[in-house]
């Protein structure tokens, strides 16, 4: 039933609020990668194509805004994960977001057809904003092959 094992490429991202018309964050074209593997761990990451170059060979030294700019446009978690129902639950242990650390994040599953691939759909649940609205994120990915690198 669940077929998750392996790494899957982002395709789309679109986000809601209040059942509003989709949009798609950083741009519309990020880019991600999301690994499932077979004794239960997981580990995410997503990033836009906009974020700006450093001239320093680490982040750590490169400018505040710089700095700023690349963590914005960065999204990455790690952990383990189980199933409830349709849902994969994503027990998170380490993050790029602090306050997510130690936290379940959960997605519904969904599955589409694409060309002669079945790609995984990925949806919060509605989740309230800081604005107190209600936010839903879903994600497409397919799969990738063995042979395939980014």
């Amino acid at each position: 039933m669940h077929d998750l094992i392996g790494t899957w490429r982002l395709v789309e991202w679109t986000f809601t609020v209040n059942g509003s018309r989709p949009t798609r964050p950083w741009g519309g074209d990020p880019a991600g990668l999301i690994t499932y593997t077979a004794d239960g761990r997981m580990c995410a990451s997503l990033m836009s194509h906009g974020r700006p170059s450093s001239t320093t060979r680490t982040l750590s030294a490169a400018p505040a805004e710089i700095r700023a700019a690349a963590a914005a446009g960065y999204l990455t978690y790690a952990g383990s994960y189980s199933f409830d129902g349709d849902d994969v639950l994503h027990h998170i242990e380490l993050s790029l977001m602090p306050n997510w650390v130690g936290t379940t994040e959960r997605r519904h599953i969904n599955w589409v057809e694409s060309g002669d691939a079945t790609d995984l759909v990925l949806s919060t649940p509605p989740t309230p904003t800081d604005g107190g609205r209600l936010a839903v994120n879903r994600l497409q990915w397919t799969r990738l092959l063995p042979q395939e690198t980014g």
